[in-house]
Parts: structure tokens; sequence; C-alpha cells
């Protein structure tokens, strides 16, 4: 017997949300994200004589990392580092992303706005998915922790030290 689509139940998905709630994300800034494998498997590689080693996973999670930018006009990426495990880095929105014309009927649907950092990050994290099922003989489900940790920068002094600490791991070798 069918019921019809499942209810949101709020007991069973209480989820939330680890973004700072008065601020726009879609809004210009720099911002540090980190976003880790899940059970922190090592997907993208290892760490060998201090030295990061990209596997295959690895160097598609750098390459498109470095397409962010090709894919949001508004976004530019800075320091950067793909460990075997999570990824760090910067990322500006330059920009308020240009809105699309068309209207549309009901309310907005659930999820980051167009073109935010959420939009940004999730497209990133599910290219990455979608280019590693593609040599895999079986698909990768839940590759990625749910979620991502951000920190909004907020002057040159937090710049400095955040690129001091992406500096500070191991270096990629592709």
């Amino acid at each position: 017997m069918y019921l019809g689509p499942p209810v949101f139940d709020p007991i069973r998905h209480d989820r939330r949300s680890m973004r700072l709630r008065t601020h726009d994300y879609g809004s210009p800034g720099l911002y540090f994200v980190t976003f880790c494998t899940r059970h922190r498997h090592h997907w993208f590689g290892d760490i060998v004589a201090g030295e990061v080693r990209l596997n295959a996973n690895g160097r598609t999670a750098f390459d498109h990392w470095l397409a962010i930018p090709r894919h949001y006009d508004h976004v530019a990426i800075h320091r950067f580092v793909i460990m075997p495990d999570h990824v760090h880095g910067l990322i500006e929105l330059t920009a308020r992303p240009i809105r699309s014309s068309v209207q549309r009927s009901g309310p907005r649907p659930a999820g980051p706005a167009p073109g935010s950092l959420g939009a940004v990050v999730g497209s990133y994290r599910a290219g990455v998915v979608r280019e590693m099922n593609l040599t895999r003989p079986y698909i990768i489900r839940g590759l990625w922790q749910r979620g991502y940790h951000d920190i909004i920068i907020r002057d040159q002094r937090m710049t400095d030290r955040i690129t001091g600490y992406i500096a500070r791991h191991p270096r990629m070798n592709r």
C-alpha cells in the first residue's frame, strides 16, 4: 500500500546547520573550508617521507579544485591542500552570484542558495565523486562526511594565519 512521499519528521531529522546564522554565505568574502572523507578513509593518497603522494582519486580532487573558477565566475581559489583523507582550501566569493530572472512558483527549495559557498562546496564534492565513480567497477556511496567546516576570514591577520596553517601541511606530489 503506497502512502505517498515520506513526511519530514523533526524528531528523526534534527540536523543543525554548522553555518553562522547571521552570515549571508552568498555575499562576497574569503572563506577557509575543510571537508573530510567519511570515516577519514584515505581515498586521495598516502603520506610518504613527509609528502602527500596523491593517487588517481587525489589527482581528480586536485583537478576539480582548480576547475572551480571555470564553473563559477564569481569565485576565486587561493591556497589549498589535498590530504589523504581531507581537503583544506581558501575560497573567495568575489561578487554576489547573478540570479536567474526566471520566477519560480512555490516555496524555495531546500539546500544552499545558488552560487553560495554551500553550493560551490557541494558542487565540488559531487563532481569529485562523480568522476571517481566513472573509473571504478563499483559505485562509491558516502565518500564525504556530512557537512563541512568553514571559517569566515575577517582580516589580513586571519588570512596569514590560515595560509600558514595550510602551508605547514605536507607538500603535495601529483
